[in-house]
């Protein structure tokens, strides 16, 4: 699978998302043909844990979308807590809100499973 890179300017849009008792900004950048290419997410204390892991865990998600991946498909990976509706975590949530901004290129087989080969990890 080759990246599809982004364009050096791009639309995007900033929505708050609320998880676990706090507030975060999430930023989702968008391909000419309006599917999302790339997320960032902010509202952790900068330099905690948390927004370590959770900015690597954008960068991560930004680069399997790049590659194909369909958000659909990461979405339907994700932990599920309780009754399986709602998110496990806060990195399950970014991914359902990047899979909620793209419905209409959401289809059957967006939910294939993408193997991982050897131009995805450079």
């Amino acid at each position: 699978m080759t990246r599809n890179a982004l364009p050096f300017r791009r639309e995007n849009e900033t929505i708050d998302l609320f998880f676990g008792n706090q507030s975060f900004a999430v930023t989702i950048g968008f391909r000419r043909d309006g599917s999302p290419g790339e997320v960032f997410a902010y509202g952790a204390k900068v330099g905690s844990d948390l927004h370590s892991m959770l900015s690597d865990t954008c960068i991560v998600v930004s680069l399997l979308i790049q590659h194909g991946v369909q958000p659909a498909a990461l979405a339907h990976s994700m932990g599920r807590a309780g009754t399986g509706a709602a998110p496990a975590s806060l990195i399950g949530a970014v991914v359902d809100l990047l899979a909620e901004t793209a419905p209409h290129f959401q289809t059957a087989t967006s939910m294939a499973v993408v193997p991982v080969t050897a131009e995805m990890r450079s």
